[in-house]
């Protein structure tokens, strides 16, 4: 599995249970926790990856910015690789809101998700087959962490939105 693919993975598969954790603390309302739409910008399949309709739910976009790979011993054996990635959370205000900060809440909540999806998981995060949290292995890293966040928005197109940089690191791969 590409890193891509298993970043997406990791927040597709930990999303609802993540909402609902968030929500039943009270860090985030139950209605801002509605599932994004996830694109990744290499598909090819019709109507994903180009033009996304932004008016239901919010979007987050995944891709690989850079990539790193270290031997650290003298024979090649093993490889080190580091990923980073720029995750985009975008929500698009509209005037139908029930208030002007409701576009505001929902990117909060879905970055807050976001956030914790990423810190409970940055100790050998995992990806399973078939999705979900359990049963037989698909892909893992070692770690995976959270580096910074940026705004985004676009004033003209009424798009809120952050970047998030984030980092992972598998280690001790064979060659």
């Amino acid at each position: 599995m590409d890193e891509v693919t298993f970043l997406l993975r990791l927040l597709i598969d930990r999303w609802p249970s993540a909402a609902v954790a968030l929500a039943s603390r009270g860090d985030i309302l139950a209605a801002h926790g509605e599932t994004p739409e996830f694109v990744d910008v290499r598909s090819i399949e019709p109507k994903k990856g180009r033009r996304i309709d932004a008016d239901s739910k919010g979007i987050l976009v995944v891709f690989e910015d850079s990539s790193s790979t270290s031997y650290p011993t003298i024979d090649y054996a093993v490889r080190n690789e580091v990923f980073g990635f720029t995750i985009h959370i975008r929500v698009l205000h509209r005037r139908d809101m029930p208030t002007n900060t409701y576009s505001r809440d929902r990117l909060q909540a879905q970055y807050r998700i976001t956030r914790y999806i990423l810190e409970k998981n940055s100790l050998r995060p995992t990806v399973y087959v078939g999705g979900g949290t359990s049963g037989t292995i698909e892909d893992s890293a070692e770690i995976i962490k959270l580096n910074s966040r940026s705004d985004s928005n676009d004033r003209g197109k009424k798009l809120l939105g952050y970047k998030l940089s984030v980092e992972m690191k598998r280690f001790g791969r064979n060659t």
